[in-house]
């Protein structure tokens, strides 16, 4: 087996922690077995916060890029993943910061699979789930940054509370705060959504 194969594969088996000591120390090859581990999920992270694919791929490129900055602050005696998906969060959060002062609008990118509905079902049907999914995505776009990326890494990402508040820096008890804070703004957005339909 060539050096090149074998150091590959010797690579693609160290724990995370291991390379991104060494990353830390200069080399780049292990960061770039990082990022090729963690692309996909930054990836999505991303999308769900930008609300397009051309964003998300830049925010996921700073979301890296920010990472190896900080790789010198990293404890390698802690799990790596919730340190990247804070890096990730926080880097979301004051890119949205930048967009919603320029733009004034924020997007989540739910994507069109959120709204899939089965080719057999009725077209009342479809056409109501599919207004249902854009009220949803719209109260949502609504929120502040902070709470919307609670609502993005707890509901759509699936993190645990105790994840979220790993990945957000934060007491447990202030992620599971800033999740039902915005599950309580997006009830009272749909209600009122609802009551000017009834007009």
């Amino acid at each position: 087996m060539p050096l090149a194969t074998e150091e590959l594969l010797v690579r693609s088996h160290m724990p995370d922690e291991l390379l991104a000591r060494r990353a830390a120390a200069g080399r780049l090859e292990d960061f770039e077995e990082l990022l090729r581990r963690y692309r996909n999920p930054v990836y999505r992270i991303c999308y769900r916060s930008a609300g397009n694919a051309e964003d998300a791929e830049d925010w996921a490129q700073e979301c890296f890029v920010r990472a190896y900055q900080k790789l010198g602050s990293y404890d390698p005696t802690m799990p790596f993943t919730p340190w990247l998906l804070r890096v990730v969060a926080n880097t979301c959060i004051n890119l949205a910061k930048t967009r919603t002062r320029r733009q004034g609008r924020l997007e989540l990118g739910l994507s069109e699979e959120d709204e899939y509905v089965a080719p057999d079902a009725d077209p009342a049907q479809a056409a109501l789930a599919g207004h249902e999914a854009r009220q949803v995505r719209a109260a949502i776009e609504g929120l502040p940054p902070l709470l919307r990326q609670a609502v993005v890494l707890r509901v759509l990402e699936e993190l645990s509370f105790r994840e979220l508040a790993e990945v957000l820096g934060v007491p447990l008890q202030t992620a599971a705060a800033r999740v039902r804070r915005a599950l309580i703004q997006v009830r009272e957005r749909l209600e009122r959504a609802e009551i000017e339909v009834e007009r």
